[in-house]
């Protein structure tokens, strides 16, 4: 096993609107999507696609809705390990796209979540959570203190914020740099950054932020760096950042510089929202590679 991803598994269902949402109205959808999401999950299908040896670890229900999950793995080369859980739903998202920018508004239904007693034996060269299944993830990194771990850290919850002091990298969203730090990132002025990056480093000493269609602010040698977005007309925003997460555990295994790493990780996710369906939206390596040798030439 080399990458070992630790996290939700939903099935998304993604309905874009022309319109503001009115209470009392009927909403007729004639494009409808199904697909694999969650941020670990996602980032399995983007690893698996790439060739690389990924294994999931996540729970599903027996329903229809894991099994298009479990179809999408298969066909993707994702290993997949459940996690023992009697009478569980699998966790479904609808999801509200605004054709008019690509924003997306998201309603999940986690369904009830136990404690599990699961401990993964086999050691992997990389482990990536989302601090969906918080138990297992600590027992990993108590077992295995030698793989490199990256925590995907979307919203601001005490969960989170206990991972973010054990993995080797916490690649964090703005909401939950900001709502840590208590400050606001503002991308014109570094001052800002110095401030939340200061605050990060209590929980982990290689923080990174997404800033969405903003880019990202990194740090090297004590210098924090902003590297922007690159340009995209979004169409679908859904996915974009557990897109970002498994790329930049591609590049990761590939032991590419830190900037590199980020700027294939950043391209691959303006490529994906200018399509729709999240997990459906990842795009090829090849397709990246080229978008970044083009800009290059």
């Amino acid at each position: 096993m080399k990458i070992l991803c630790i996290g939700q598994s939903t099935l998304d269902i993604s309905l874009p609107l022309d319109q503001p949402i009115t209470e009392n109205l009927k909403f007729r959808v004639y494009d409808k999507l199904e697909s694999a999401g969650g941020p670990s999950t996602t980032a399995s299908i983007l690893l698996g696609l790439w060739g690389q040896d990924v294994t999931l670890v996540s729970r599903l229900g027996q329903d229809i809705y894991a099994a298009h999950i479990l179809d999408t793995l298969k066909e993707k080369s994702v290993k997949h390990i459940d996690i023992p859980n009697v009478g569980f739903q699998t966790p479904i998202s609808v999801i509200l796209t605004n054709k008019t920018n690509g924003n997306r508004t998201i309603f999940n239904c986690p369904g009830q979540v136990d404690s599990s007693d699961l401990a993964i034996k086999e050691e992997a060269d990389f482990m990536l959570c989302d601090a969906h299944e918080p138990e297992i993830t600590h027992r990993y990194l108590d077992q295995h203190p030698t793989t490199v771990s990256i925590l995907d850290a979307g919203g601001f919850r005490a969960p989170t914020v206990e991972l973010a002091k054990r993995v080797n990298w916490l690649v964090c969203s703005q909401t939950f740099a900001e709502g840590y730090a208590k400050q606001t990132i503002d991308c014109d002025d570094p001052l800002s950054w110095k401030m939340v990056f200061d605050k990060l480093h209590d929980l982990n000493p290689s923080p990174i932020v997404t800033l969405g269609d903003k880019g990202c602010l990194y740090e090297q040698q004590g210098t924090i760096y902003h590297l922007p977005a690159f340009p995209a007309k979004a169409v679908d925003t859904n996915g974009a950042g557990d897109i970002f997460h498994g790329a930049f555990v591609y590049g990761l295994s590939q032991k590419l510089p830190l900037k590199a790493i980020l700027t294939l990780a950043s391209m691959t996710s303006s490529i994906s929202v200018t399509r729709r369906g999240g997990s459906l939206s990842i795009p090829s390596l090849q397709e990246v590679q080229n978008a970044l040798k083009a800009l290059a030439s």
